[in-house]
């Protein structure tokens, strides 16, 4: 059995123009956050400095002027852990959110659920 998991529609339309390759650079360095590609980069530019001037480029020639919301690709259980673990080690939320690329709304939403294993006194059964 594979541990695989299908990747978002929003990778997998990428990787169809792109390839898989340069879809996964751009999760692994933009996962979690909006990104907007220019459609006439310098060598300067963040995209271009992150992707590698070759990657950045190619990527830049076709998705050139689009905004792309990246998703992080990772399993919700993994981020769960990581949030509560970062808030034990004593991190702000916006400083969890920072470091892992979500959003601070799902870092509370993280940080004020009950645990998984924690029984509710008043559902009704």
């Amino acid at each position: 059995m594979t541990d695989a998991r299908p990747m978002p529609a929003s990778i997998e339309e990428i990787a169809e123009t792109i390839g898989m390759r340069l879809a996964l650079k751009i999760v692994q360095t933009y996962g979690g956050m909006e990104i907007k590609f220019p459609k006439n980069p310098h060598d300067q530019h963040a995209v271009i400095l992150a992707l590698g001037k070759e990657d950045g480029y190619e990527v830049c020639k076709y998705m050139g002027g689009s905004l792309l919301s990246v998703p992080h690709c990772r399993p919700p259980r993994s981020m769960k852990a990581d949030i509560r673990r970062l808030e034990a080690e004593g991190l702000s939320r916006g400083e969890i959110a920072r470091r892992l690329g979500i959003t601070q709304r799902w870092v509370r939403e993280v940080a004020n659920a009950p645990p998984s294993n924690q029984f509710d006194l008043f559902e009704n059964t």
